[in-house]
């Protein structure tokens, strides 16, 4: 696969970012797709997919509410409070 100014616009826009360099952007990724290309040789046929790196299944906690007792230390820990209610940035401008 050649990688051309328009696979790099595409990424761009569905990455969107800005490429200032496109022909350093070009070779990187070309790079890249070479190098799976050569991933692609491998035969793999007789290998056993692993979907997980740990072999062991995962135990997940139980779905129970725990409600914490001290509230009063987690409010105090807060910089700006207004009675019981604690104060955070915004997050929209």
């Amino acid at each position: 696969m050649i990688i051309n100014d328009k696979i790099v616009h595409d990424t761009a826009m569905l990455a969107r970012i800005k490429i200032d360099d496109v022909e350093l952007f070009k070779r990187e990724m070309q790079k890249i797709v070479d190098y799976f290309e050569i991933l692609s040789e491998l035969d793999v046929s007789d290998e056993t997919p692993m979907y997980n790196p740990i072999e062991t299944p995962t135990t997940l906690r139980g779905n129970d509410v725990i409600c914490f007792e001290n509230t009063e230390k987690i409010i105090q820990n807060f910089p700006e409070k207004e009675e019981r209610f604690i104060k955070i940035p915004g997050i929209h401008k």
